[in-house]
Order: C-alpha cells, then sequence, then structure tokens
C-alpha cells in the first residue's frame, strides 16, 4: 500500500498520524462524520437531516445550506474547545431488542442484539423459529429480564429486533443490506403477538412505531432549532438500517426522504473522499494585517507539513468579535508517493479527491437559489476560480421613496458546499489593482473611519478581514496577501 494513513476527524476532514498522536480527541464523532461527508459529497445535499442507522444507535446530523453544521463537542455535560459535527444520538438502531412490560411493548433500545451477543431472529431458519418458544432475557448481567427474544429447541436464542419487524411487514426492499427471511420474521412476530394478544402485523407495527417515534421526535427538535422547514428539508437514510427505520421516520415527519446509495458503507465512502484539513483557533483581540498574514502562513505551512499538496491548500478565516479569535480552516489534498497512473502521467501532484464531480454553473446557480429563494433567473456566477465560485443573487430592497437593487453574495467550493454567505453585499472582481482600488473610492465614500467587513476570495483563500476596522488596515492586508498578477473577488458586506 503506498497512499499515506490519514484518520477521520469529527469535522469532517481527515488528519495525519502525527496530529492524531497529540490531539486523539479530533477523533471524536469521526463516524458520523465520515457518512456526512460522504452524503455531502455523492448526493449532492442542499439542506437535510442525515439518519445513519446502524446496529445499537442512530446518530444525526444536520446539513444546512449546503455543509454540515459544526459545533464545540460536550461530552457527558463536559464543555470541549473541540469543533466537531452536530450529531444528535439516539439509543434506537436495526439491531435493537423490544423491551415487554404486562404483555405490551414498553421500549426498543437500547439494548441491542449486537449487545447481547446474539442473533437475529429474522436471519435464522424459519422452522427453527416457529418450534421456539418466547422468552425474557437480560442481554447483561445486571438488566432487568424484559427482552424478547425466541429460544429455539437446541438452545440457540434469538433476538427480535426492528429488522426483525420491518422484514415481517415485508418494508425491505430486496437488494437491501437489511432483507432478511420473511417467513422466519414473522414466525418471531407471531411469538411476540401471541404474548401481546395480537396479530403478527399489529406486533411488528408496534415495535417500528415505538422505535420511530424516538428518532421523530429527535428530528422534529433539530428542525426547530436550526429553523429549517420540513417542507424544504430531506432526509437521508445511511447505515446499514437505513430501510429499517427511516422510511417510516420520513412518513410520520410529512418529509421526503432518500436513500444513500451503498448505504451500508456510506462512511468509508466518506473517508475516502475527505481532504486533509486542520483548523486553527488564534486570540486576537487587537488584529493587525501583520498578524493576520502571520496566522494565514502559518496555518498553509502546517497543512503542507502534514502531507497536503501545496498548490490544492486553501486557507478560510473568519474572524469571531465576541470571541476576539481568528478562525483559520485549511484544506488540503493528500500528498501521494511518486507513481504512474494508468495514463502514464505522473501521480506525485495530483489533487484528485476521488470520483466525485466538481459544481458546475447550472448546478451551482440551482443550489444558491436553494439557499438564497431567490429565483434561477435572477442569480450569476460573477467569479471563478479552480476552487470557488462567486454568486451573486440580484434582487431589490424598499427604501423610502422606493427600491433599491440588492446582492446576496453567496460563495461555493467547487464541491457546492456553502464557504460564505453575505445576504447584502457588494462585490468587486478582477485583478489586484482595480479591485482594490474600486474598495478604497468605496471606504472613501462612507465619510467613516471604521470600515465595514471586507472578505477576500482569490485563486486558495476566502479571507475574513472584518476584525480590521481600519480602511487602511484592511486596504494593507489585501495588498500584502496578493501576488500583482492575481485575479480577485472582494465582498464587502453592508
Amino acid at each position: 500500500v503506498r497512499s499515506p494513513l490519514l484518520v477521520m476527524r469529527g469535522d469532517g476532514g481527515v488528519t495525519s498520524m502525527e496530529t492524531f498522536r497529540s490531539r486523539p480527541i479530533l477523533t471524536v464523532l469521526s463516524g458520523p462524520a465520515a457518512s456526512v461527508a460522504g452524503a455531502l459529497l455523492h448526493l449532492r445535499v442542499t439542506n437535510g437531516i442525515f439518519v445513519e442507522v446502524g446496529g445499537t444507535s442512530t446518530n444525526i446530523c444536520i446539513i444546512r445550506n449546503a455543509r454540515p453544521e459544526i459545533r464545540y463537542v460536550t461530552i457527558q455535560d463536559h464543555p470541549t474547545c473541540i469543533r466537531s459535527m452536530d450529531v444528535r444520538i439516539v439509543g434506537v438502531a436495526g439491531g435493537s431488542m423490544v423491551a415487554m412490560h404486562k404483555g405490551k411493548v414498553n421500549r426498543v433500545g437500547p439494548r441491542s442484539a449486537h449487545i447481547a451477543g446474539l442473533k437475529y431472529s429474522c436471519y435464522a431458519n424459519a422452522s427453527q423459529i416457529e418450534s421456539g418458544d418466547l422468552v425474557m432475557i437480560s442481554p447483561k448481567p445486571n438488566d432487568p429480564p424484559e427482552y424478547a427474544a425466541v429460544r429455539c429447541p437446541d438452545g440457540t436464542t434469538y433476538a427480535i429486533t426492528n429488522t426483525c419487524a420491518a422484514n415481517a411487514l415485508e418494508m425491505i426492499p430486496g437488494d437491501d443490506y437489511s432483507k432478511a427471511d420473511t417467513q422466519a420474521a414473522k414466525m418471531a412476530m407471531k411469538s411476540l403477538g401471541r404474548v401481546m394478544g395480537v396479530s403478527y402485523s399489529e406486533a411488528a407495527m408496534s415495535i417500528l412505531l415505538t422505535s420511530t417515534y424516538e428518532v421523530s421526535k429527535t428530528i422534529s427538535g433539530i428542525l426547530k432549532e436550526y429553523k429549517m422547514r420540513p417542507q424544504s428539508t430531506i432526509i437521508i437514510g445511511g447505515g446499514g438500517g437505513a430501510s429499517v427505520l427511516v422510511p417510516e421516520v420520513a412518513k410520520h415527519l410529512q418529509m421526503k426522504y432518500k436513500r444513500a446509495p451503498h448505504a451500508e458503507v456510506i462512511s468509508s465512502i466518506g473517508v475516502a473522499s475527505s481532504m486533509l484539513q486542520d483548523e486553527l483557533e488564534i486570540a486576537m483581540s487587537d488584529p493587525t494585517p501583520e498578524l493576520i498574514s502571520k496566522a494565514h502562513k502559518e496555518a498553509r505551512e502546517s497543512l503542507i507539513k502534514k502531507g497536503a499538496v501545496p498548490e490544492s491548500v486553501t486557507i478560510d478565516s473568519s474572524y469571531i468579535p465576541e470571541k476576539a479569535i481568528l478562525r483559520i480552516l485549511s484544506v488540503g489534498s493528500v500528498q501521494m508517493r511518486a507513481g504512474k497512473n494508468d495514463d502514464n502521467k505522473d501521480a506525485s501532484s495530483g489533487t484528485n479527491t476521488g470520483p466525485v464531480a466538481a459544481f458546475e454553473s447550472e448546478e451551482a446557480i440551482s443550489r444558491t437559489s436553494e439557499i438564497t429563494d431567490i429565483h434561477t433567473d435572477q442569480i450569476s456566477v460573477e467569479f471563478e476560480s479552480d476552487h470557488y465560485l462567486v454568486m451573486v443573487g440580484h434582487t431589490t430592497k424598499r427604501k423610502l421613496f422606493g427600491k433599491k437593487p440588492k446582492y446576496h453574495v453567496l460563495v461555493l467550493d467547487r464541491f457546492g458546499k456553502t464557504k460564505l454567505d453575505v445576504p447584502d453585499g457588494i462585490l468587486f472582481c478582477g485583478n489586484k489593482q482595480e479591485t482594490i482600488k474600486k474598495l478604497e473610492i468605496l471606504l472613501e465614500s462612507r465619510h467613516s473611519g471604521i470600515a465595514p467587513p471586507v472578505h477576500l476570495i482569490d485563486d486558495t483563500k476566502i479571507l475574513d478581514f472584518s476584525g480590521l476596522t481600519s480602511p487602511s488596515h484592511i486596504l494593507g492586508a489585501i495588498r500584502d496577501e496578493l501576488e500583482d498578477d492575481a485575479s480577485v473577488a472582494i465582498v464587502v458586506e453592508l
């Protein structure tokens, strides 16, 4: 194997073994992050809830405006300084067992067949399950004996799970990863139904309704928290148990549903497609052009040292005034060893990230329309580089005596992820000298010593100079960042 060894991070990127050894906590929630990375790159999701159903738990992640929600991680009420994808974990999944109380389904999970060390009833032989008896077991030694299972004459015990219920109701497509013997599943549900005094189908539906309620409740809270509209948000199913729970959740919430292709290995696809990534937060109570430029260069050099191809490195920075920090995200492709590809070309400096097609103009316009709620006829591509597309939505805003043009500026990377969103701004595009001159004229016309937030976009950088309030500092910083022949876009927030 000639590839470098990399480790998935919780924010959707990968990192080197050197960083993993020094900061292993960066890999917290890396499993769900890998799945979301796969969904973002391969499903072109703009607004969605990614629901990954495993055997024991279900991970729920938020994709909003073409990017995952990132937050500081809290672990059992302990806040950390580590930023990762916002992941909600529900203790119910494809292999969750059924807890009974007084002849009724009391709950499903958090114990699973995997925790109990049992096989699913639906994957057994139907004749075995038919000759078995329903028993109540303790999945772990200290658990109460309240979980339903089928014990066969030979002593083998099989768990009754969500997957068994879905297969008994013939809800699983024939080519699905969770497809099992429907007869075996029905026999297990009949055993449970006799105890409950209902048919096998009612017993199975009782299990699924109990499970989907827990997942639906979590998703409803997310939609409310993030002010996402159910009618414009899609639920994406991933994981081996996607078809077991997610379609029913979507039906319950009256939302659109899509199953991720290769759902059972979507996390592996996400890891393989992810870019080398690093994030720095630098305390900067009194930003200066020199400090900002130095921080950008350090971030770039750090990522190159970790194996990124120099020409592939992009830098996105944002200033967080309430915390007085400059946050810098550096992303790059992995440096491969020298070799020859099928076309007999040198593959040592390529920036290929796998079989992921870059966004073209039409697709970028469509995504911009989804994010901004502006019709596609009013959206244009104003600036393009190897890494970024700068989109502008042309609308109007009401003034005292009429209307005035309003420009919604949205910057997407070449894979459609939102990098900058300015609902009301001014955009200057061109070479270094002419764009700086236009910015200088604008800043002088404001007759104010305090400059508005300014963002710089060139081939490899999106830099936030909102920490600099002096017009002269902003102009100086931009001059220092750009090569003389650079094509550039400057966004000013109004």
